[in-house]
């Protein structure tokens, strides 16, 4: 029997490590045309460096959801969509500046 997981199961049920690559496995960054798999991945990092206990770690993860939701933002077509989307970047930008506080 060859039993299929999916990564946003395992999202679900914050199991991170096993779901990771899994979700890079079925999400295109490179060549994502409305930036749905981008943003999912970044979500995903969020969602990751949330749950994680390990003050480094969880920096390690936010740095990965900046680096996609930076991707996201950059392909703005106008400047309220910019604002609006770098919206994303700032929340998790505020988010290493608040854990490194705590280092």
């Amino acid at each position: 029997m060859n039993i299929t997981v999916d990564w946003k199961e395992l999202f679900k049920q914050r199991q991170f490590a096993e779901a990771e690559p899994l979700m890079l496995a079925s999400t295109d960054a490179e060549h994502d045309k409305f930036g749905d798999d981008t943003v999912a991945r970044a979500e995903f990092y969020e969602a990751w460096g949330d749950a994680t206990t390990e003050p480094l770690d969880a920096i390690d993860h936010y740095n990965q959801a900046d680096f996609y939701f930076s991707i996201y933002a950059s392909w703005s077509t106008s400047g309220g969509e910019g604002t609006a989307r770098m919206r994303d970047v700032n929340r998790v930008r505020d988010k290493v500046h608040n854990v490194k506080k705590e280092l």
